[in-house]
């Protein structure tokens, strides 16, 4: 009799043992589907307020270009904005003249302004990029190098201006070039010889987040 009831007796433990077991999955997984809708509900939360900071930043810059009177519109997508008539250069010249100091002494003052008007605006922008182009044609040896000329006559002249947040400000600037990679063929030659000032921002652009 004690043989037919040790088999019964060891079943119900194995019972047992798996029920636990399954229950402690089921717990887990629970605690796992919670974590998950926490982590999702922060990071959209993260780029609510990314996108929100951007939206600051470009539209303080664009109030300040309508106040000083400067025709140039930022892109609201990508916070860029093409400079080819404050600071056009010469055929094959990458120094600054005269008017394109003087367009430098009202513009990056907006610029600074814009970026550290609060602590959230400031570390949201990782870089402000200084981008040099060249026209067809331009660069006995390299467009590319004349279009890193440009770049870096344009940041040689900020780091010599005094304006509100000056260190700060020169501490995100980043010189690049790109040639006549991205040259207008539509425009005049004159309007391909520029910079465009570009954001790099701490995470997506402005496109990638209204997509998600």
């Amino acid at each position: 009799m004690q043989n037919m009831i040790e088999p019964v007796e060891e079943s119900i433990d194995e019972t047992g043992s798996w029920l636990s077991i399954s229950d402690l999955m089921a717990a887990l997984l629970m605690v796992f589907a919670l974590l998950l809708v926490v982590t999702m509900a922060e990071l959209f939360e993260y780029q609510e307020q990314s996108e929100s900071n951007r939206i600051v930043i470009i539209e303080e810059i664009q109030k300040g270009l309508d106040k000083a009177g400067i025709k140039s519109k930022v892109d609201i997508e990508t916070g860029a904005l093409s400079l080819s008539e404050g600071l056009s250069f010469s055929h094959n010249g990458y120094t600054l003249s005269n008017s394109a100091e003087q367009f430098l002494d009202k513009l990056i003052p907006i610029y600074s302004q814009a970026i550290f008007l609060n602590e959230h605006t400031s570390q949201e922008v990782l870089h402000l990029v200084i981008e040099g182009h060249a026209a067809q044609g331009e660069g006995a040896r390299s467009a590319m190098s004349l279009s890193l000329n440009r770049a870096e006559s344009v940041t040689r002249y900020i780091e010599e201006m005094i304006f509100p947040y000056k260190g700060r400000f020169v501490g995100k600037i980043l010189p690049a070039a790109r040639g006549n990679l991205d040259m207008d063929r539509s425009a005049e030659r004159a309007e391909n010889r520029k910079v465009v000032f570009r954001f790099e921002f701490k995470s997506h652009d402005l496109s990638e987040l209204r997509n998600k």
